[in-house]
């Protein structure tokens, strides 16, 4: 009895959407914005593959351009160049270290920081994890301008206006015309008369949805690789969907006519979409102000040429007060000292420093972080946003994640260097095979 109560409703719902033109050209958009956007991460996604291999396949290349190179000079087919990749340093300085940001398939369904933040680093001695290569020049909004649509900004702010066109006048048509209150007699409740009209359109665009996701989901490799992660896109899809159309429910519920409801709605979208995450983002901006990286300008200005103004034997106190693994090296142990031994050491210094820098710049985010995430039960736009950038891994914390593997590659170069360098090491083929190994992503 109560399926075909439904059932009834939703063929009135039918005949009742398909003779509203705006309403079948309201959802005709919409599928293509989902389109669009579903697209445009996918072209994002085969670049940052086509980009990675690229250099994998330039790293090869080079690699073997230098294991000739050691034969020829194994053999004594050519002469030291004045880089010798026979010391440690210099073997070191051509052994090709990237730190790469493999994208996620479902990068697909939401670009989020990938547009603003490099995800493939060439990785030496001397780099930071904030050197410039790390961040493109144009930041999202700029990017929106220029024509940059994402699926996550479509689900975000293109859903609430079409469940807004398409629920507007749910109730609100029969009290416009005066004849609401026959419906109820019709041995039918109001809510579950709203109820079930409502359930049809929150099915249609919630199937829609899904229906174009798959055929992408398909194409990145999301459903054979990562299908957790896409089922828990399609599930916090569900909810976002369903939080809007209870809210609609609600002001229709109570509504006075589809005027009355249309403006309410709209009002309620003005708040949640755009004065609420302006007003936080305001809040933050006030309570965290921008940081701008004085303490790792400082480093790369200042303190790092105090470093280059110390004398040699300064420098070799720093570095073994800094580096206790050096002081039962081969170098530690003679009396003399070798300024080109001390030379090529001083990135282990500046190193230390940058870490020290990064650490305060990154703790200092995090508070912001816990704030902005303190703030998200007000802020429900901005919580559905950060989960579905979570869910693709375009978030802030992948993106620390990749900046902690690029330190750790850093520091492991200079570990080598160190270690190699104060032990008097020379690199022979086999060593300089042994380097490859270590740096292979």
């Amino acid at each position: 009895f109560i399926m075909s109560k439904y059932l009834n409703v939703s063929k009135f719902e039918y005949f009742h959407l398909v003779n509203a033109p705006y309403k079948i050209i309201s959802i005709l958009f919409y599928a293509i914005s989902i389109f669009y956007g579903c697209q445009t991460g996918y072209d994002l996604f085969k670049k940052h593959q086509n980009e990675i291999k690229s250099i994998e396949s330039k790293n090869s290349d080079f690699e073997n351009k230098m294991l000739v190179q050691y034969d020829e000079l194994e053999q004594g087919l050519i002469e030291k160049p004045r880089r010798d990749p026979t010391v440690p340093y210099w073997a070191i300085w051509n052994t090709p270290s990237y730190a790469l940001k493999n994208p996620s398939a479902m990068i697909v369904f939401s670009t989020g920081q990938a547009e603003q933040y490099g995800y493939y680093k060439k990785v030496t001695n001397w780099s930071t994890i904030f050197d410039n290569d790390l961040a493109e020049e144009i930041a999202n909004p700029e990017r929106l301008a220029l024509g940059t649509l994402d699926f996550g900004f479509v689900l975000l702010f293109l859903t609430p206006i079409l469940l807004i066109i398409l629920l507007f006048n749910i109730g609100g048509l029969e009290k416009d015309n005066g004849f609401d209150k026959l419906i109820y007699l019709n041995d039918i409740s109001k809510k579950a008369w709203l109820a079930t009209r409502f359930s049809y359109y929150f099915l249609i665009v919630f199937t829609l949805i899904c229906f174009l996701l798959v055929p992408y989901a398909i194409l990145s490799g999301a459903l054979k690789n990562e299908l957790t992660s896409f089922f828990t896109l399609l599930a916090t899809i569900f909810l976002y969907v369903l939080l809007w159309t209870s809210v609609f429910y609600l002001i229709n519920y109570w509504g006075k006519g589809s005027v009355d409801q249309a403006i309410k709605m709209i009002s309620v979208w003005v708040v949640l979409s755009i004065i609420m995450p302006g007003l936080f983002h305001q809040i933050t901006s006030i309570k965290f102000s921008t940081n701008y990286m004085v303490d790792y300008l400082d480093v790369a200005r200042d303190q790092r040429y105090e470093i280059f103004d110390m004398s040699t034997d300064t420098l070799q106190k720093e570095l073994l007060m800094s580096f206790p693994m050096l002081k039962n090296s081969t170098y530690a142990q003679d009396t003399t000292i070798d300024k080109g031994i001390v030379n090529r050491s001083i990135s282990g210094l500046v190193n230390v420093l940058n870490k020290k820098a990064a650490v305060k710049i990154e703790k200092e985010s995090e508070l912001k972080n816990n704030y902005v995430r303190s703030t998200l039960i007000l802020n429900p736009l901005m919580y559905f946003e950060n989960k579905i950038n979570e869910i693709s891994r375009t978030d802030y914390y992948a993106y620390r994640r990749f900046r902690e593997n690029i330190q750790n590659t850093i520091d492991k170069k200079i570990e080598f260097i160190l270690r190699d360098t104060w032990n008097r090491e020379e690199v022979d083929k086999e060593r300089y095979i042994g380097y490859l190994q270590e740096f292979k992503n």
